[in-house]
């Protein structure tokens, strides 16, 4: 049997993969070494009544076998349907084979994933069975290569090696004279590492797999590194055992890093996890029923100082849940549920990759919500919903649905390991807005965004947004107001009219015209100390985009800064354009910058500040609190108050700040200071700042 390679939309069984890896539920796989092979009734006489055996190999066009790809099998139940269980998984051996035992005798699907190869699905395969040819698309490759410390080869070193895109870790340890080899690789870029011991290797990056494989062999140089020690707990202050910690670049995206670093928790809560090289860390953790208060950078100096333990604190995921019910009473299926966090700048929720795709597809066709730092569901047959994990704090909840209006919560506050039950949700019929989105030639654009704003009813509407059909048609439902309607689409400058909606009268029609985007900017951004930003996000957006929590409408285009903070932006509309740049050591900076002009860009060092409330009477430390801030341009940074009353507000623009610190049995205080900018990335520029608080 063989796998036909086919590059198309997840499936279902990718689907739930993703969900699965997501929760924590999938193991991690296991490498074996198959033995002789027996007859796979013999398998299952072995294993047991109703047991069965699938054996098999993976290989690539050529029927070369790919070691280390994942194998994993999904029972399929009556009518084709993918039962919601674990699935049984392996690892292909260094010939590419793999042996899945104790499975029921039936029918199932399988899932094959392998270092640059696409992910590559067969479906109708009945077990028990053996000698499963599984075949990939795609030529595997190989990587050669050697370690060295001072010049001198290193034995028995460990080197890993990713794609850079992300996917499956490999590892290979070298012989007596330093070589190793990968075999069975995809073509693409690959980064790799060598450890052994207390030293590690700079990461060898985009290493390059084509028809030739890679060109020379590759070599890695051994350094001293530094390693980080800590502790697991949970909110109550309980130590956690045997939770992964995983280190990754700071300078990177959260699941990013294609080689980070992993340790687990050992019986004292505590973990240590490197040898890292000088350099900036960002350390998580993760545990299902848990979320991470907050990802801490560390960063570790070229002296070698030892940095202080860390403490990275789990607290128990809290969940709200309701019933979404239409203006009669009746369960409305699919709408789409967004739990919003607010003031929640310096916590993280999520610690890989927010996985887009899946997203997406779980929207309900026509209208949903812009996303942002948020949790999602949908609704379910009978109009429940439950969203789970949530950090402890404050949210509210925004209901979407086709043709109904939307709506949004009051802020409520969930503590660690709360159930909240919202009760019923209704939902009123909305008025409706249709129109068309179309291209200078007069064609349908398919897939633009259209995004609602501005609403004189009230601000439930805004964000919402739809996306267009085969014939650029789409539809939306309102409160009766005043709106802005943004449409955009990859290749197209945005464009942008106003409607209103009223009661008892025909629903407006709109036709919004995108022109052809064609224009180029390229540039350079650093920061005030002529450090590149490397890895640094630039989104860019129209010159009269409106900016609040966020920017209306969709960006016009966006890229990523390399090692040197040199970046490309293409299919650029002409005119006039405000650069966003992101990077997580630095506040966002917006700057204006026109397309076919050389962008300089220059990011000043963040300043932070560092405090301590306390009551004025007694000295008290302030336990239960929160300071707010306000800053320069509209830039806004908030934080709890935590033991002894203290506070810290990182990565702020430097200038003039206006913090209110507010307190129960407190009344607020206001104080302004000027904010300058650190002399060293990650120090806080205002150190030690007393807040006095007077009891109301």
């Amino acid at each position: 049997m063989e796998i036909a390679s086919a590059r198309r939309a997840p499936s279902r069984p990718v689907a739930l993969l993703v969900a699965l890896l997501l929760s924590g539920g999938l193991p991690a796989c296991r490498r074996r070494q198959d033995g002789p092979r027996r007859p796979a009734a013999a398998d299952a006489a072995a294993a047991g009544p109703g047991a069965a055996t699938l054996r098999g190999r993976v290989v690539d066009r050529r029927d070369h076998p790919v070691p280390d790809a994942r194998v994993l099998v999904f029972p399929v139940a009556d009518g084709g349907a993918t039962a919601a269980m674990t699935p049984a998984h392996a690892t292909t051996d260094f010939e590419g084979a793999f042996t899945l035992e104790h499975l029921t005798a039936g029918g199932y699907r399988m899932l094959i994933e392998a270092a640059g190869f696409p992910t590559t699905e067969k479906a109708d395969v009945s077990a028990p069975a053996s000698d499963l040819v599984l075949r990939l698309d795609g030529e595997g490759r190989t990587i050669v290569g050697r370690v060295e410390l001072a010049g001198a080869p290193v034995a028995d070193a460990t080197v890993a090696l990713a794609a850079e895109t992300g996917g499956p870790l490999r590892q290979a340890h070298t012989r007596a004279d330093g070589g190793f080899v990968f075999g069975g690789l995809g073509a693409g870029a690959y980064a790799l590492r060598a450890v052994q011991g207390g030293l590690v290797s700079p990461v060898a990056h985009e290493v390059q797999v084509g028809r030739e494989g890679a060109r020379a062999p590759l070599r890695l140089a051994l350094e001293p590194g530094q390693t980080i020690a800590g502790r697991v707990v949970e909110d109550a202050g309980n130590g956690l055992r045997g939770i992964e910690v995983r280190g990754e670049v700071a300078a990177l995206a959260p699941g990013e890093d294609p080689l980070p670093a992993l340790a687990r928790s050992d019986a004292a809560a505590g973990f240590t996890i490197g040898p890292f090289l000088p350099g900036s860390y960002r350390l998580t953790a993760a545990h299902p029923g848990y979320v991470l208060r907050r990802a801490p950078t560390i960063d570790l100096a070229a002296s070698g100082a030892q940095p202080p333990p860390v403490l990275l604190e789990l607290l128990r995921g809290a969940r709200v849940a309701g019933r979404v019910v239409d203006a009669r009473g009746g369960a409305v299926a699919s709408a789409h549920v967004r739990c919003v966090a607010s003031a929640m700048d310096d916590l993280t929720v999520e610690t890989g990759p927010l996985p887009l795709a899946a997203e997406a597809a779980a929207l309900p066709p026509g209208a949903g919500r812009a996303l942002g730092s948020t949790r999602v569901a949908l609704s379910d047959g009978s109009g429940r919903f439950a969203v789970d994990d949530l950090i402890p704090g404050r949210y509210r909840v925004e209901v979407a649905h086709v043709g109904l209006e939307p709506m949004r919560t009051d802020e409520f506050v969930v503590a660690p390991g709360e159930r909240r039950d919202l009760g019923t949700l209704s939902l009123r019929e909305g008025f409706p807005v249709e129109g068309r989105v179309i291209d200078d030639g007069g064609n349908p654009i398919e897939g633009a965004r259209v995004v609602v704003g501005g609403g004189a009813a009230g601000d439930s509407a805004a964000g919402l947004y739809a996306l267009t059909d085969s014939g650029g048609h789409f539809s939306l439902a309102v409160p009766a107001g005043s709106y802005q309607l943004a449409a955009s689409a990859s290749g197209h400058g945005p464009a942008r009219a106003s409607v209103d909606v009223k009661p008892n009268t025909p629903s407006p029609s709109v036709e919004l015209r995108l022109t052809r985007a064609e224009a180029v900017l390229e540039g350079l951004v650093r920061d005030s100390g002529g450090r590149p930003l490397s890895r640094a996000r630039l989104l860019a957006w129209p010159a009269d985009a409106r900016f609040g929590n966020g920017p209306d409408g969709a960006p016009v285009g966006t890229a990523s800064a390399d090692v040197g903070g040199h970046f490309r932006l293409a299919d650029l509309p002409a005119g006039e354009l405000r650069l966003e740049v992101q990077h997580p050591d630095y506040p966002s900076t917006r700057f204006p910058a026109t397309p076919g002009r050389y962008a300089l860009l220059t990011v000043p060092l963040p300043g932070g500040i560092a405090g301590e409330a306390h009551a004025r009477a007694t000295g008290a430390a302030v336990v239960r609190g929160r300071v707010e801030a306000a800053g320069p341009d509209g830039a806004k940074a908030s934080a709890d108050l935590q033991r002894a009353g203290g506070f810290r507000l990182p990565r702020l623009v430097p200038g003039h700040w206006r913090l209110t610190v507010s307190a129960p049995g407190f009344h607020p205080v206001e104080q302004e200071l000027d904010v300058p900018a650190s002399v060293n990335l990650g120090e806080m520029s205002v150190r030690e700042l007393r807040v006095d608080l007077d009891p109301t």
